[in-house]
């Protein structure tokens, strides 16, 4: 069983991002992945098909794809009145910030708003982090610390800011890392070792990332059984509520 918990679907002309949900599918199979937590290239509310698009790939492959809604905080009270909309759709089950492409730290009020809001709604929240300003460890972890209640994810810091982004996690107890993005396995150990086996969630970026590689970046750590199952869906499946994952429970 395996859960990816961050991958994109869209066809996004406006930059050539034409990534269609039958991509993702075939990256997954090859892989041997279950489900994948997908999100547009575009942003809600500008960008109709952030909504839209997600629930119809969705749809398209209801027992593999879950979508999280990747929206803009700089629309105030419309992003927050999308995020309610979306609450009526099933197929969505979390919130998508990329503080690079928006040009929102993640402690600006705007972007705190929704964090409170996601927590309202009982969704977690999945933020970029990296290398580039505006979506270091610690401007994520700013941003945690202002919305204690909400359950946030991020990358561990790409290729530079990785102890940051286990340190900053350390300090955030509502802070989740995900393993895509980084190209050293030993990270992921360190954070497990860190911050315990249950704050760790397996990740690939499908399809900028590969799945296949990414996959065996944990498996070559040769993690205890009990360790594997949680980074691999349980720790994920807790956080999206998920009780089975094609028809087998969990």
């Amino acid at each position: 069983m395996i859960i990816d918990m961050h991958g994109h679907a869209d066809e996004y002309t406006l930059f050539n991002w034409v990534d269609p949900p039958e991509l993702v599918i075939d990256l997954m199979d090859k892989a041997g992945i279950d489900v994948t937590c997908i999100t547009t290239y575009g942003e809600a509310p500008a960008y109709p098909g952030a909504l839209i698009n997600l629930v119809d790939y969705v749809k398209r492959f209801p027992d593999r794809l879950i979508g999280f809604l990747r929206v803009d905080p700089k629309g105030a009270n419309e992003t927050l009145r999308m995020m309610e909309e979306a609450k009526k759709y099933p197929e969505i089950k979390g919130i998508k910030l990329h503080p690079i492409s928006n040009l929102i730290k993640p402690y600006n009020p705007f972007c705190v708003a929704v964090l409170k809001k996601a927590a309202e709604l009982s969704y977690p929240v999945f933020i970029h982090c990296g290398d580039g300003v505006g979506a270091q460890p610690w401007e994520i972890g700013f941003g945690a610390k202002a919305s204690p209640e909400t359950t946030i994810i991020c990358h561990m810091g790409g290729f530079f800011r990785n102890d940051e982004s286990i340190r900053m996690a350390k300090a955030c107890n509502n802070v989740y890392l995900d393993t895509s993005s980084i190209p050293y396995p030993q990270i992921v150990k360190k954070a497990i070792d860190v911050l315990g086996a249950d704050r760790v969630v397996f990740a690939s970026d499908n399809p900028a990332g590969d799945p296949i590689s990414d996959l065996l970046k944990i498996k070559n750590l040769k993690l205890d059984k009990k360790t594997e199952e949680k980074i691999l869906f349980k720790n994920s499946a807790r956080i999206l509520g998920l009780h089975e994952i094609r028809g087998q429970a969990l």
